[in-house]
């Protein structure tokens, strides 16, 4: 999607967070409660991404807030879900926690999410959306595979199993607005170029082979999983109340509801793998 918000390098954060007063700004970490314990940077806001959803109410709107995390992919998601809720200023700290720190992070920031224009209509949208759902399973589908242990396994695969079950909603809401099915063939392959609701056009395959360096840490594949699910819930939440088809809201309400559970659920799965 077209996030908006800016970034900072860790050295024009520091900067500017010296040059302005408490107060002035929300410095959101959106990391999770057992890493907010080990290291903040001071004077953070805390609410996990996993959260945020349900908590953003409490990040005020008439500041510019400052978004950080382990390696900058959660917070990325998070500055895409607060413009999305029309939050005006919004920056994330790129290479986060750990570039903070004066390591050198890497990682996808923002490669694979969806760039959506601004005038792209509910359909589009929605068509949109369910080629996430396709991707964001089969990411789910080939982690399970090289996890290490049973239990994150299991995780990783009910995970998959509900993106499948919100394909098919999907799949629904596009007939219902349409009078069309929509054509299988843009759920799985690779997009032309000047064609991209997914920046680059990337399918989950071609996601994975990009980032493979990033995913061979289970705390990766976790925030890389979670990246993507705020960004489906960023879309559900804003389309939402622009659907006029009552049966195709109250569907795109139930997906966000549970798209914050599978944040919850992976916020869970990062505590016990990474704290």
């Amino acid at each position: 999607m077209q996030s908006h918000y800016e970034t900072f390098q860790p050295d024009q954060a520091k900067a500017y967070l010296e040059s302005h007063t408490e107060g002035e700004f929300t410095l959101l970490d959106v990391r999770e409660d057992w890493e907010y314990e080990e290291f903040r940077i001071p004077g953070a806001t805390h609410i996990p991404l996993s959260e945020l959803g349900d908590r953003v109410k409490e990040i005020a709107k008439d500041k510019p807030v400052l978004a950080y995390c382990r390696a900058g992919g959660r917070s990325a998601a998070a500055a895409s879900l607060l413009k999305g809720q029309d939050y005006p200023v919004v920056y994330n700290i790129m290479g986060g926690v750990d570039a903070w720190q004066g390591g050198s992070a890497v990682g996808p920031a923002t490669a694979g999410l969806a760039a959506i224009p601004a005038d792209a209509s509910i359909e589009d949208i929605i068509a949109v959306a369910c080629r996430m759902e396709v991707n964001l399973g089969k990411f789910y589908e080939a982690q399970a595979e090289q996890a290490e242990d049973s239990e994150t396994a299991a995780t990783l695969k009910k995970l998959a199993g509900f993106e499948d079950k919100h394909k098919n909603w999907l799949l629904i809401i596009y007939r219902q607005l349409t009078g069309q099915e929509l054509d299988g063939t843009f759920l799985t392959d690779s997009l032309a170029d000047g064609d991209q609701p997914l920046e680059g056009g990337l399918t989950a395959e071609e996601f994975m082979e990009l980032n493979q360096p990033w995913l061979d840490e289970p705390v990766s594949v976790v925030e890389t999983g979670m990246m993507f699910e705020t960004q489906a819930l960023d879309l559900y939440m804003r389309y939402a109340n622009k659907v006029e088809d009552k049966e195709s809201r109250d569907l795109l309400q139930k997906l966000a509801q549970e798209e914050k559970a599978h944040l919850k659920a992976l916020g869970t799965l990062l505590k016990r793998i990474g704290g």
